[in-house]
C-alpha cells in the first residue's frame, strides 16, 4: 500500500491533469465541435495535438529528472504536432471516409450516430490516449536517476529515426497522391518500396523510443508503461489498421496483391522481384 501511495504522490498530480484534459477537451469539447460541424474526423486531426498536449501538462504540472524530460518533451512535442498538421491538412474541407460510411452505416440501422461517436469513438480514443501517453508521464515526471544511461540513448535513437522517417513517408505519400494519373496505381516508391507501411513502422518506432525512455527513468516501474506501445501497434497492425486497409487496397488496385507479395509488410527490408 505505501509503495501505491509513494507512486501516487510521484505520477498523481500530472496523472489527474491529464484526465481532466482528455475528459473535458479531447472527448466532451471535440465531441460538441464534432456535432456543429459534421465531421467525426476532427478526433483524428487532434490525436497527435492532444498527446503533445498531454506531455506539456506533464511537465508543467511536475518534470522529473533532466534531461530526460526535456528530450522526452521536445520529440513528443514534435512528433504530435507534425502527426496532427499532416492529417488536418490531408483531411481539410470533408470528414473521413471511414466515419462517412460508419455514419451511413450507424444510422441505417436506425441508432443515433451522436451517441454511438461518443462512446465508440472519441471516449475509446480518449481512453487510449490515456493508456497511450503512460510513458510520457513516467519519462517525464520521475525524479531524476542521473545520467542518460544505455536505454535512453536507445530510445532517443528511435524518436529521432521514427519521428523523420514518418515524415519522409507521409510527404512521399502525399506527393504521390497529388501527382499520380493512372486509377489504381500502387505507390511503390521511396520508402513505400521496402515497406507496404513505412509510417506505421515509424510510429511504432516512436512509441516504443517513448518507453524505452521510460524504462531508463524509472526502472522496473518503467516496463509497465509497455501497455501504451502494445495496445498502439496492436491498433496500427491488427485487424481494424494496417490489415483493413490492405483488403481495401486490395479491391481498388488490380497490382497490390502483386506488391503484398513482394514488399515488406512493417519493417525496410529490399523488395521481392515484380512477378513476371
Amino acid at each position: 500500500m505505501a509503495g501505491l501511495a509513494g507512486i501516487w504522490g510521484v505520477y498523481g498530480l500530472a496523472f489527474t491533469h491529464g484526465l481532466i484534459f482528455v475528459g473535458g477537451f479531447f472527448i466532451l469539447t471535440l465531441w460538441l465541435a464534432s456535432i456543429a460541424l459534421k465531421d467525426t474526423s476532427i478526433i483524428d486531426v487532434f490525436w497527435g495535438f492532444g498527446c503533445a498536449a498531454m506531455a506539456w501538462i506533464f511537465f508543467l504540472t511536475r518534470a522529473g529528472g533532466e534531461p530526460r524530460a526535456m528530450i522526452t518533451l521536445a520529440f513528443a512535442t514534435a512528433w504530435g504536432v507534425r502527426l496532427g498538421a499532416y492529417i488536418g491538412m490531408r483531411n481539410w474541407g470533408a470528414e473521413d471516409a471511414r466515419y462517412a460510411r460508419l455514419r451511413r452505416h450507424i444510422t441505417e440501422q436506425g441508432k443515433s450516430f451522436l451517441w454511438h461517436s461518443l462512446k465508440a469513438i472519441f471516449a475509446f480514443q480518449g481512453g487510449a490516449m490515456v493508456v497511450c501517453t503512460l510513458p510520457l508521464l513516467v519519462a517525464i515526471v520521475t525524479p531524476g536517476r542521473g545520467p542518460i544511461g544505455p536505454l535512453g540513448f536507445v530510445s532517443i535513437a528511435m524518436m529521432a529515426v521514427g519521428v523523420v522517417m514518418e515524415t519522409l513517408a507521409d510527404w512521399q505519400m502525399a506527393q504521390f497522391r497529388a501527382t499520380r494519373t493512372v486509377k489504381g496505381e500502387v505507390m511503390d516508391r521511396g520508402l513505400w518500396r521496402y515497406s507496404r507501411h513505412p509510417n506505421y513502422f515509424a510510429e511504432m518506432l516512436t512509441q516504443w523510443g517513448f518507453f524505452l525512455m521510460a524504462v531508463d527513468a524509472a526502472g522496473p516501474l518503467g516496463l509497465m508503461t509497455a501497455v501504451g506501445p502494445a495496445a498502439l501497434s496492436y491498433l496500427i497492425m491488427g485487424p481494424m489498421g494496417a490489415n483493413l486497409l490492405e483488403r481495401r487496397l486490395g479491391k481498388k488496385s488490380a497490382g497490390y496483391e502483386d506488391y503484398i507479395r513482394r514488399t515488406s509488410a512493417f519493417v525496410p527490408w529490399p523488395p521481392k522481384r515484380k512477378a513476371v
